[in-house]
């Protein structure tokens, strides 16, 4: 396959410098769409994930390729289908195998045999990027070897005795534009991404129409300005040190922004409340809420006064639009509709008899975090009010989250997470030390992953919990992701570091909104603004405000509520008007 993968890349090449060729980009075309789909039959054909990736990029090079001949007139439907079938395909190949076994596609001890193995697998890549020595290392790869031929067996045997199975999780899902708008309704739209080298690709997907726009914007300049912007948002000392600069570096880079990514798709485009954004490569680690969609006075202004995005827009996010459409089919989570609460305590350390069995990295890590006591008054707040499960101090423990978190409907994590840039799969929530023996307490990407969730709504009420390394046809590495794997539908997650003291604010707002009903997107939309009036002078910076995005399904979750009685008083009214009105029958 990958000879004929060479060969196609010459005749690409040669047709596009023989200008003597008749129709020579219609045959490109073809030509592209061959080498597109021979790449997803070698990428099925690799068990690795690294090797997986690997491929993805290269298939990301063929879309660019593609990008170059098709006409936005004619191909906007194939162009869109070839942007979105490489973002997330391996989270979209996990979530396709869940849906076979439900199915009954395959026996319960095959289907978790997979799960092992991949799980197994993980572990030890995990491993293997940890600091060792040498010899650990070589043994680890030894192991690793030996999985990644089970994981090939295993795959052989499913293909031949279960080919339901292989087709319906490896078979390349394209993003059927009609089935997703199907889904929209008229007050949505879908924003997806693809960044170019010159240019960046901007499709717009409502329930009726489609545009694809090309917007002449280097990838460089977009890369820098992406990196500008963040800063801006995410330099707290920065923001508070040098008001002037801090507003100036905010403000015209987020106008620029919304010039470049927003503004050349929104004329005509009316009715439309709700915005659901596909981000690309490193635009994943900008809220777009911030962008301003008027130019903002060059003077030190009112932070208040600003018009945000997030005036206009219901704003939420997805790792691609038939992940979204997916998630959107998807049958309701099965739940007990209780929250299920933690904030670590990182006074606990753990004692002499447990050290020998964490590595120094562990140890080191927990040292140098500080005690987040807004986060715990974040989490009794939420006790007094929902049902469900609370957990501080040495209950708030690996072992105990892995216990009983598939029973719950809201998963809130008020703890500190380490973002690993090199090493995505090992980026982790720190929980409070219990002094397992098995279990080290930071709860890894790579851990998560693997854990089988029923959540409507994930919340991740910590540092740089969505943000993370980009990968091709895998999106941005982050916690966030690995909620996703784990069965996750939705998940609230930061950007940056966040503020403990604006975090604790926004997060009870949102909680109020919830309860109410409100979707999602809404709920946090109103939990920020809601906070921006009570904020005063700096403290309305977006700095404060805007760290927090909603990945996933928008639809409203259901909470329990303590003490709410109204319920039960309906029911009671209910019952006492249907035996006097059964009375008076009767009597009659």
């Amino acid at each position: 396959l990958e000879n004929m993968i060479f060969s196609l890349e010459l005749a690409y090449i040669l047709l596009d410098k023989d200008k003597t060729v008749t129709d020579a980009k219609a045959k490109q075309i073809i030509v592209a769409d061959a080498v597109n789909a021979l790449l997803v039959k070698v990428r099925n054909q690799v068990s690795s994930e690294n090797d997986k990736l690997r491929i993805l990029s290269k298939s990301n090079t063929w879309v660019k390729n593609s990008f170059k001949v098709l006409d936005p007139d004619i191909h906007s439907y194939k162009a869109f289908s070839l942007c979105d079938q490489n973002k997330s395909v391996l989270l979209m190949q996990d979530i396709k195998s869940d849906n076979a076994y439900r199915l009954g596609e395959l026996p319960d001890s095959l289907f978790w045999n997979d799960k092992y193995l991949i799980g197994k697998q993980d572990k030890l890549q995990a491993q293997l990027m940890e600091t060792r020595t040498d010899n650990e290392k070589d043994s680890l790869r030894n192991v690793l070897n030996l999985v990644n031929q089970e994981i090939i067996d295993f795959e052989n045997l499913i293909l031949n005795d279960y080919p339901r199975y292989y087709k319906f999780k490896y078979q390349n899902v394209d993003a059927d534009i009609e089935s997703i708008q199907a889904l929209l309704d008229e007050k949505t739209a879908i924003l997806e991404y693809f960044i170019d080298d010159d240019l960046l690709h901007i499709f717009w997907v409502d329930h009726q129409d489609m545009l694809w726009k090309k917007v002449p914007v280097n990838s460089l300049v977009l890369k820098k300005n992406i990196k500008i912007l963040h800063r801006a948002l995410s330099n707290y000392s920065a923001v508070i040190k040098n008001e002037f600069i801090a507003y100036s570096n905010y403000t015209q880079n987020a106008y620029w922004f919304y010039q470049n990514l927003i503004a050349p798709v929104l004329k005509n485009k009316r009715g439309v409340n709700n915005l659901i954004i596909v981000a690309d490569g490193e635009l994943g680690h900008l809220p777009f809420e911030t962008f301003l969609v008027e130019q903002a006075p060059q003077s030190l202004t009112d932070y208040h006064k600003l018009h945000y995005l997030l005036n206009d827009f219901n704003i939420s996010y997805s790792y691609s639009s038939t992940l979204w459409k997916e998630n959107k089919a998807s049958p309701v989570p099965q739940n007990n509709g209780q929250i299920m609460a933690v904030a670590a305590n990182y006074d606990l350390k753990p004692d002499s008899s447990i050290l020998n069995l964490r590595l120094p990295y562990y140890i080191n890590s927990r040292e140098v975090l500080m005690a987040l006591p807004a986060a715990r008054k974040e989490v009794e707040a939420l006790q007094q009010d929902y049902e469900g499960i609370f957990a501080f101090d040495r209950l708030a423990s690996e072992k105990n989250v892995k216990e009983i978190a598939a029973d719950y409907a809201i998963l809130h994590f008020a703890v500190h997470g380490i973002l690993n840039k090199n090493n995505p799969v090992l980026s982790s929530l720190v929980l409070s030390e219990d002094n397992d023996s098995i279990e080290s307490n930071f709860l890894q990407a790579y851990e998560i992953s693997k854990m089988q969730l029923n959540a409507d709504l994930v919340v991740l009420s910590a540092c740089e919990t969505g943000y993370g390394k980009f990968e091709q046809g895998n999106g941005i590495a982050s916690l966030a992701r690995s909620f996703m794997y784990a069965g996750a539908s939705s998940l609230i997650v930061s950007l940056w570091q966040v503020n403990d003291l604006s975090t604790s604010k926004i997060m009870g707002n949102l909680y109020e909104n919830l309860a109410k009903g409100l979707p999602k997107d809404k709920a946090l939309l109103l939990a920020k603004q809601q906070y921006m009036q009570s904020a005063e002078g700096i403290m309305a910076h977006p700095a404060f405000w805007s760290p927090f995005i909603l990945m996933g399904n928008s639809e409203p979750v259901n909470i329990k509520q303590k003490g709410n009685f109204l319920p039960y008083l309906t029911g009671g009214l209910l019952l006492l008007i249907f035996v006097a009105a059964w009375s008076w029958f009767k009597k009659s």
